[in-house]
Order: C-alpha cells, then sequence, then structure tokens
C-alpha cells in the first residue's frame, strides 16, 4: 500500500511540471561534428519525451529518429577554409584568436545563410515553433535571429564555457582576477600578477573588439539575410543575444574552474558518460590481454596527425615507437606512419573512445585536449598527457595538468625524449592514478543527472514563455555601468574634492598662522621704537 501511495505522489509531482510536445528548432550550422555531438544527447532526449525536433545541421541521424526531423546543410568547412585560407595549427595562434578567429566565424555564417535550405527555413511563413535552439557562443551570433523571426525564447548552446563576448552577452562576466579565458591563454584559476595583468586585458579586448567590430559584422549578415514580414523591426544583435532565455553550457566545476553564474546558465556535461557500449570482440580481447596496461592515442578527428609537421610527427612516432606497452593509435594514413616498427602498436583511422577509456586496463591517454576527450578521461579516471593544437584545447589540457591527473605539453617544442620521459612519468607516478580517480569520483556524484537536469530547465523555459525572471538585470545596465566605472569615478571626485578642500584649509591655516606671526612680530618691532 505504501509502495502504491508513494508511486502515485511521485506520479503527481511529475505531472505537475508536464510539458505538452512543444516544437523546437535546432540550428547547428558548425561544420564541426563536436560541436554536434554535444547537443545530440539532448535533442534525442527532448524528442523522446514527445517534443517535435527539427534540427538544421551538417549532420543527419544516421538512422531516422521518431519525432525528430532533419534538415541537412551541406558540409561548408572546406569552402570556408578555402576562403580564409587557415593552416590548423595556425588558428592556435594569439594572432588568429586577437583577429582571425572573428573572420573566420563571419565566414562560416555567411556561408551556412547562402544555402538553400537556409534561404527556405527563413522564407518559411507555415511553421511555427515554441523554441529556438542554436550555438551562438562558437562565432555563430546570427542565427539567435531565428528566434524573432519565429516569435519564440531562444536557448544558447555552448560546447564549452564562455568566451568573453559570450559570457558578457549573457550577463555573466567573469571575474578576470581568478576566472582564466579558454582561449588566449593556458592559465589555471590561481594566476600570477602578469598572468592576471594578460587575462584582465585580453578579455576585455574580446569584448570591445566584438562591440566595435565583430558583431556589426555579423549584424549586417543579418540585415541582409533575414528577410521576411516583420524583419524590418527585428532588434539589434546585442539585444537579442542578450535576450536568450538560457544557457545550457557542456562544462562542469569538477573538470573546470569555479566561476561565479546567473540563473540563466545550467551546466550539462556528462550527459552520456553512463552510456558506454560494449567493445568489438576483436578490442575486448585486446584490452582484457593487455595486463600490462594500453595506452590510448588520439588527436582527435578534425586536425590530428595529419595537421602536424614533420619533426612532431617524427618525435611522437619515435617516442611511441620505445614503449612496450600496448598502444591503440588514432590516426589517418600518412607516409611517416610507416616509421611505426613498434608491433605493439596498432593503428586504425577510428577507435570507440569511450569504450576504451572505460576500461580499467586503459592507463594512459595521449591526448588533443579536445573537450569530450577530456571530460571523459575525467569521468572515467585515466590519466592523461595532454599535446593541445588549437582553441580551447589549451586551457583543457592546463586544467588535466591543474587538477593532477597529468601533464600537458607544448606540440612546437616535443621531442623524442621529452615525450618518452613524459609517458614514463605518468604511467609509473601513482599520484596521476589516484588524482585522476578523485576526480572522477566528483564528477560523477551529482544529486540529479545532467541530462534531467538540463530538460527540466529547457521545458522550464516552454512552460514560463521564456522566463524572462531569469534575465538578469545587468543586461540593463551600460558598460560603465557594469564595470562600476561611474561609481569609482564618483569616489575619485569624492576624494579629489576631500582632498582639495584639506589642501585650502591647510594652507589657509598656514597662511593664518604667518599672518598673526608677522603681525605680532610688527608690533613687537613698533613697541621697541617707542
Amino acid at each position: 500500500m505504501m509502495k502504491l501511495l508513494l508511486i502515485l505522489v511521485l506520479l503527481a509531482a511529475t505531472r505537475e511540471y508536464d510539458v505538452n510536445a512543444a516544437n523546437i528548432l535546432v540550428i547547428l550550422p558548425y561544420p564541426i561534428y563536436s560541436h554536434h555531438a554535444s547537443f545530440d544527447p539532448i535533442i534525442k532526449e527532448l524528442a523522446t519525451r514527445g517534443h517535435n525536433v527539427t534540427v538544421v545541421s551538417p549532420f543527419p541521424q544516421k538512422t531516422p529518429v521518431p519525432n525528430i526531423t532533419d534538415i541537412v546543410l551541406p558540409n561548408i568547412m572546406k569552402e570556408v577554409r578555402a576562403t580564409t585560407h587557415r593552416d590548423e595549427l595556425a588558428m592556435g595562434t594569439l594572432w588568429f584568436h586577437m583577429f582571425g578567429a572573428v573572420e573566420f566565424g563571419v565566414e562560416i555564417c555567411r556561408t551556412a545563410l547562402i544555402t538553400d535550405q537556409m534561404k527556405q527555413l527563413i522564407a518559411d511563413k507555415d511553421s511555427k515553433f515554441d523554441l529556438v535552439m542554436t550555438e551562438t557562443w562558437a562565432l555563430l551570433e546570427p542565427f539567435v535571429a531565428f528566434g524573432h523571426k519565429f516569435n519564440a525564447p531562444v536557448v544558447n548552446l555552448i560546447s564549452l564555457f564562455f568566451m568573453p563576448k559570450s559570457s558578457y552577452s549573457s550577463g555573466n562576466q567573469m571575474p578576470t582576477s581568478y576566472v582564466p579565458d579558454i582561449v588566449y591563454f593556458d592559465f589555471s584559476d590561481h594566476m600570477t600578477f602578469v598572468e592576471r595583468l594578460q587575462n584582465m586585458f585580453f578579455f576585455y579586448w574580446d569584448i570591445f573588439y566584438a562591440h566595435v567590430y565583430y558583431y556589426r559584422k555579423q549584424e549586417r549578415l543579418i540585415r541582409e539575410h533575414f528577410k521576411y514580414p516583420g524583419s524590418e523591426n527585428i532588434p539589434s544583435l546585442e539585444e537579442m543575444l542578450g535576450n536568450t532565455a538560457l544557457t545550457i553550457s557542456e562544462y562542469d566545476f569538477a573538470v573546470g574552474y569555479p566561476a561565479p553564474l546567473h540563473k540563466n546558465v545550467v551546466l550539462f556535461a556528462g550527459v552520456e558518460m553512463k552510456k558506454v557500449e560494449p567493445l568489438p570482440e576483436d578490442l575486448q580481447k585486446y584490452m582484457d590481454e593487455s595486463k600490462g596496461g594500453v595506452i590510448y592515442f588520439s588527436l582527435g578527428s578534425i586536425f590530428g596527425m595529419a595537421s602536424l609537421k614533420p619533426y612532431m610527427k617524427e618525435a611522437i612516432i619515435s617516442a611511441l615507437n620505445k614503449q612496450n606497452h600496448r598502444i591503440l593509435m588514432k590516426a589517418s594514413n600518412d607516409s611517416l606512419l610507416q616509421k611505426i616498427t613498434n608491433k605493439n602498436i596498432r593503428i586504425q583511422s577510428w577507435f570507440p573512445q569511450r569504450s576504451i577509456l572505460a576500461h580499467p586496463n586503459c592507463k594512459l591517454f595521449i591526448t588533443h585536449g579536445g573537450i569530450h576527450g577530456t571530460m571523459e578521461g575525467f569521468y572515467h579516471g585515466v590519466p592523461m598527457i595532454a599535446i593541445p593544437l588549437v582553441g580551447d584545447q589549451r586551457y583543457n589540457a592546463k586544467m588535466i595538468q591543474t587538477h593532477g591527473l597529468g601533464i600537458s605539453m607544448n606540440i612546437h617544442t616535443i621531442t623524442e625524449k621529452l615525450l618518452t620521459d613524459t609517458i614514463n612519468e605518468v604511467i609509473t607516478n601513482p599520484k596521476y592514478r589516484e588524482n585522476a580517480r578523485k576526480r572522477s569520483a566528483i564528477f560523477k556524484d551529482k544529486p540529479i543527472s545532467p541530462m534531467d537536469n538540463a530538460i527540466y530547465w529547457i521545458e522550464y523555459v516552454i512552460r514560463h514563455k521564456g522566463a524572462p525572471h531569469l534575465r538578469p538585470a545587468v543586461l540593463d545596465l551600460y558598460w560603465y555601468q557594469r564595470l562600476m566605472l561611474d561609481v569609482i569615478a564618483f569616489y575619485l571626485l569624492l576624494i579629489f574634492l576631500i582632498v582639495y578642500i584639506l589642501v585650502k584649509i591647510i594652507r589657509l591655516f598656514f597662511k593664518l598662522i604667518t599672518w598673526m606671526c608677522c603681525s605680532k612680530v610688527s608690533k613687537n618691532k613698533k613697541s621697541k621704537k617707542e
């Protein structure tokens, strides 16, 4: 009887928060699969819960999924690279992040907006959506305009953590004294004075450059391509970004660094970490028989070994050739791979990474520091060596080293000896395995699953028509008010006036004393003459 009563109570509580099947539009035009993969589990879960989800992306579902409709975009990466002439490793330079990244983003948006699929969606007069979800974080700001087009609240999707301009636009401006930027440098949350100087400068540089140049270019794209009845009243890009209802971020403080966030931000890292597919039979046998442990090597799917300079490849290959451990190496065909002579090395273009990392015989993960691989390493408690190449990978690599799970290496200074010594250090020193185990336990310790938390807040926005009460008041302030410059200026002026008045009083006092002294001396002289 008590069990039945408990079930009825739980059903009633669940019913209270039910949301009727909503029509949700998801815009994910970024031509890199890892960005899509971040949000695909949430898309599928929304569909499973009865919502009708339309996904605009270069990466459709491999098999049809009920309640999901794919609008397939062409993969524009080759065209964007040809237009912007970007060398992969050059995309990791400070100069690129200061100036080149925004041009890269504008070109991605322009190329996506001129596709037939986007044109048809913008011209669509019949479809109605209750919610728009889009990734404005990764230089894709113009797609927030679909919220205005369909008169629907917007949920911003972030496949890591805030960049300065996106944190500013959402009202979650980060304190630069202890929250490091995720792109410009590889700082931890404990920065030196010089690091804090750099962190602060480039944080505000990113915001300044966005507002005086980058957002204007993106807004011109909106004005040019978003043509529909009512588009003449479309707000400014900055206003639309500030009015996003919610930000869903694939981040977790167990992996990264603590930071203050408003209620309009929800973290969802680790939504599918528990789901570990069984290894293929041959790999399962390989892992089980590797009593000495397995090293898993992967530099990702986008850049990888192919993007490295010859001396970098030779250093890595020479170091791996010297290892006695079994090695699973994810790499595509490359002439330098023919130099691998170690029979313990098994090379394939793809491995089931999560399943390998979950196996107890995986002793080391050599990674480029991509966010998914980094989080999988944290979740499964695997020591890591990070060799970051571009973007946020340096930030992720620093997190690995800061939390004691492994060591970060500089790809530009890598040598055979340095990599060999680093591998030996991480494998033989038990502190890395112990730190990985502890951090894994922290990552897994949650009162509610990240998936349930993310879905709850997405449906919350639908239930409460955009949940405007979550919008922080800081978004209504001018930039100088946000920084308290007007208050600081007032106090400086007040201090100046007080000091000025005190100086005047002191001068007047000394003049009075001087006058009195002179007057007394004068009287004394007169009396002597008499």
